[in-house]
């Protein structure tokens, strides 16, 4: 291997990592006579309210680099023809549009010419799958965050935990951007800032594949630019209160109270910063508070742990037959809890974003953006149902700093220059004080219910970054566009976990202590990794034929050592650590050629070809967790990160047609497919002293086909319609990383699989709609339509001698949503104000998230008669409670009322 710093040196000095994404897109045109066809050169073209303007050249072309996205009025002016001015026209991040322009002379009329621009029909200049969404259509919308719409976009599947999937990738496989960077979680994957929709002035889904510019994903991108402070003084409030309307009262325990259950607040002010010239502000703030839709009951609380204990110890040396089968009564005096419902799924949460943007000279901007969120919520435990004090809550507070800085050299050029200061903390605690007396020990449990007790665990997670990146564009010639950029990102991981301990039964010892730093109950350490990116493309727009062709090269340093001997003993000396020599981890090196084609048709369609290599670095939890090197002694308990582990690798193919087939409607249709290897898995590794632990490793692989049919409605102001249909087909030898531990820790141990099976996630049918009627100045009415076949599991068969048949080899039940929005304006004394009504799951539809494997139904196991029996002569809960699996369901109708101050 070639050793690092040298070739660092050299590299990061062409260079100056998360390569920054497009925040900008060009507009280009010819201008010509009306009259006689022929070009008109030195024509003025400007955006109005804005210095962004070009003049056309000897060919009568002209183009404007470097423009936010949005609309914008043109203004087109030359000398004896009239002035023309064009409403409405979009620009949309790394999009070409194009607006040509026909002059009258000024003998037919001396008035300006208006003109209502359309959004293009269909992007002639684009050679990947990218869906548009801007503000606008964001609140015409049932949606309440960013994940409810990029839901939405085809080839988008969401899985049973909720985390998104991009044409069947892992769920880790998304990289998310703001303004340019990266705002990806990279110790566990998805983005590390909660994102709004009052900051978003686009929303750009790239789902396919896409340019050299963008890498740290195999799947898919999620680029937001956020918005900007105008030049008058505007801002808006709203407040909205919500509640579960359902009669599910059945399934959810607490459901059918009216109590309020969510509170829902923003504010947001934009305008110019007084007293200093050429300075905007756009500030927003966001506060969310939901109980959630899973509740539990205190029966019992937690100092009821040790009475427990000391009595079912006792009734068990004396059990009946009964008792054996059907299990003890718990006394009621022993169960002190007050019966009150307690939410087990809440989250709160507030969010804080500024930008301050200032135009220090004509060519030259400065913006500084802030992003600040804290969110406090806990993740449901079936086991803790009816104690639920034991739960700890989990709390989020991440920051993030961008400054950016835009120079127009000329232009045909212009460069950005970017630096990030990004941290995130995720701490999960029930007290404060990791001695404080009302920890308890492991708590007595019937049928998988705990009788108080607490969680013991506790974690401190830090991950901060620091980026620096420029990028420069130029446009050399009309037909050739370069992009070249450059950056260095270098992490900070401090982790820390432990699980307090006890001696004994909590009923004989019910004082916790904190274990030993060298054991594997107590971890902390911190990781410094690096990485860089220097990418180069070229988009070539020619007459007939659009192209894109570039390529990346990714380096990554782990900073980290790895054990030399894998199997060695654990030191006698030093608890249960790995005795061995220890080396650096490889660096690693990685190129990513990118292509992309797009043929005009017609003026009314355009075909695309696309085809790319994209790496992406393993997340952090797997390549520094346990960097103590400990091995936990009593079997398989541990899980050993690795620091010399390869980047994930997918290869992309893609096949795309646009087509408009009247001036109402448009088709989009894709073709995919996707060749997946290096995905994160597991070994297991039995070292010389017989002790056993699990590493990560690549070795998991897949593959991914499927094609996309989106149609829609075209530039109709007051009504719009979308309907797209995915079809997908996504295996792999398996769904997740860890299910080689998994597996060897099952009773007897399963061998993993070794062929491709579908992965958790497939779905091969899914159907989305929206809808929107209204003229956005009185009223909107918005719906969101989904129905999708359900996702696999594994069956189980209680009554065969093989209890578990073939892996993901079944269906769960199909799923089927709609959510509404409505809203009506009134004017007041100079202010809008909008009454608003927002429902999902407006059918209340019990949709099934996860199923019994015995039966494939999210309501009961199967039992044999006998079994059933002994489950009814349980004396502690009811048969009903025992098989009720609340969080088996998406959550039921809900219902969120408000108001809206414009000013």
């Amino acid at each position: 291997m070639i050793k690092n710093s040298t070739i660092l040196l050299l590299f990061l000095l062409i260079s100056t990592i998360q390569i920054n994404a497009g925040v900008t897109g060009k507009l280009k045109g010819t201008i010509k006579d009306a009259e006689t066809g022929e070009v008109l050169i030195g024509a003025n073209v400007m955006l109005e309210g804005t210095t962004m303007g070009a003049a056309s050249d000897e060919n009568g072309e002209y183009f404007i680099l470097n423009i936010p996205p949005g609309k914008y009025n043109i203004i087109v002016s030359y000398i004896s023809y009239q002035k023309q001015k064009i409403t409405g026209v979009e620009i949309l991040t790394d999009r070409t549009t194009e607006q040509n322009i026909l002059l009258s002379s000024e003998t037919i009329t001396t008035e300006e010419v208006v003109i209502s621009g359309k959004r293009e029909a269909i992007e002639t200049d684009r050679t990947n799958t990218a869906a548009y969404i801007s503000s606008e259509q964001i609140s015409n919308l049932p949606v309440q965050d960013v994940t409810d719409i990029i839901q939405l976009q085809s080839g988008v599947v969401k899985g049973a935990n909720g985390a998104l999937h991009i044409r069947g990738g892992r769920s880790g496989e998304i990289n998310y951007m703001i303004d340019g960077v990266s705002v990806t979680d990279q110790y566990r994957g998805g983005s590390s800032i909660g994102l709004e929709n009052n900051w978003v002035q686009e929303l750009q889904v790239i789902s396919g594949t896409f340019n050299a510019e963008y890498g740290q994903a195999q799947s898919g991108v999620i680029n937001i630019v956020t918005k900007e402070g105008s030049k008058k003084f505007s801002g808006s409030a709203s407040v909205a209160v919500g509640d579960y309307v359902s009669s599910r009262n059945d399934v959810f325990m607490n459901i059918d109270k009216i109590n309020l259950n969510e509170i829902d607040a923003s504010l947001n002010l934009n305008g110019p910063v007084p007293f200093i010239p050429n300075t905007s502000y756009y500030t927003s703030f966001r506060y969310n508070d939901k109980e959630g839709w899973l509740y539990g009951q205190r029966r019992t609380r937690i100092e009821d742990t040790v009475p427990i204990q000391a009595y079912i110890s006792e009734a068990e040396r004396n059990q009946t037959d009964r008792e054996k089968l059907a299990g003890i009564k718990v006394p009621d005096s022993l169960q002190t809890g007050d019966n009150a419902y307690v939410p087990l799924n809440f989250n709160e949460k507030y969010s804080l974003y500024g930008k301050f943007s200032n135009k220090l000279t004509t060519d030259i901007s400065v913006r500084y953006s802030i992003f600040y969120n804290y969110r406090n919520y806990k993740s449901y435990s079936d086991y803790r149902r009816y104690a639920p004090d034991g739960v700890k809550p989990i709390t989020n507070k991440n920051y993030n700093h961008i400054v950016n800085l835009n120079h127009v050299l000329s232009a045909s050029t212009f460069y950005t220059l970017n630096f990030s200061l990004y941290s995130q903390n995720i701490e999960s605690k029930l007290f404060d004080d990791m001695l404080d007396p009302q920890y308890q020990g492991t708590p007595h449990a019937n049928q998988g219910f705990a009788f108080g007790g607490t969680t013991n665990s506790r974690s401190d997670i830090t991950n901060s970054a620091m980026t620096v990146k420029i990028d420069l564009t130029s446009q050399v010639n009309n037909a050739n566009q370069i992009k070249v950029g450059a950056s260095f990102k270098k992490h900070k991981l401090d982790y820390f976990t432990m699980s307090t301990i006890s001696d004994g039964p909590v009923y004989q010892d019910p004082n916790l202590r904190i274990p030993a730093a060298n054991t594997d109950n107590y971890n902390e350490y911190i990781n410094e990794p690096y990485e860089a990116v220097f990418y180069a493309q070229d988009k070539i727009e020619l007459d007939e034929l659009i192209v894109n062709v570039g390529a990346r090269l990714d380096y990554w340093n782990p900073n980290a050592k790895i054990p030399s001997n894998p199997r060695a003993i654990t030191d006698p000396n030093d608890g249960i650590r790995l005795s061995t020599e220890f080396e650096n981890a490889d660096d690693r090196f990685n190129i990513s050629p990118r292509f992309g084609l797009a043929y005009p048709l017609s003026a009314n369609g355009v075909v695309h070809v696309s085809y790319g290599h994209f790496f992406q670095l393993p997340r952090f939890n797997a390549i520094f967790s346990n960097s103590e090197f400990e091995v936990s002694l009593g079997g398989l308990n541990t899980i050993m990160g690795n620091a010399d582990l390869k980047p994930e690798q997918t290869v992309n193919y893609e096949l795309g047609l646009q087509q408009v087939i009247s001036d109402l409607i448009s088709v989009d249709f894709t073709m995919y497919y996707k060749d997946i290897k290096n995905l994160l898995s597991q070994e297991i590794i039995n070292t010389s002293d017989k002790k056993v632990y699990a590493r990560y490793i690549n070795r998991d692989y897949g593959n991914v086909k499927g094609f996309t049919v989106a149609v829609k409605t075209l530039n109709q102001a007051s009504f719009f319609a979308a309907l797209d249909y995915t079809y997908q087909v996504g295996k792999g030898n398996a769904s997740d990383p860890n299910s080689v531990f998994t597996n060897f820790q099952s009773n007897p141990p399963k061998e993993s699989e070794k062929q491709v099976i579908p992965l958790d996630w497939d779905q091969a049918h899914t159907l989305n709609a929206s809808l929107y009627v209204g003229n956005n100045v009185e009223w909107s009415l918005g719906l969101i339509g989904r129905y999708s076949t359900g996702q696999p599991y594994t069956p189980s068969n209680p009554s065969s001698e093989l209890t578990e048949q073939f892996e993901n080899s079944e269906r769960k039940p199909d799923l089927f949503n709609i959510d509404l929005n409505f809203y009506k304006n009134f004017n007041l004394s100079g202010f809008k104000i909008q009454l608003f009504c927002k429902v999902f799951n407006l059918l209340d539809g019990l949709n099934a998230r996860y199923v019994y494997s015995s039966t494939g139904n999210p309501e009961a196991p199967y039992r044999s008669s006998v079994s059933n029996e002994i489950v009814k002569l349980n004396p502690n809960f009811t048969k009903a409670e025992i098989d009720n699996r609340p969080d088996f369901y998406q959550e039921p109708r809900r219902v969120l009322l408000g108001v809206k101050l414009d000013f």
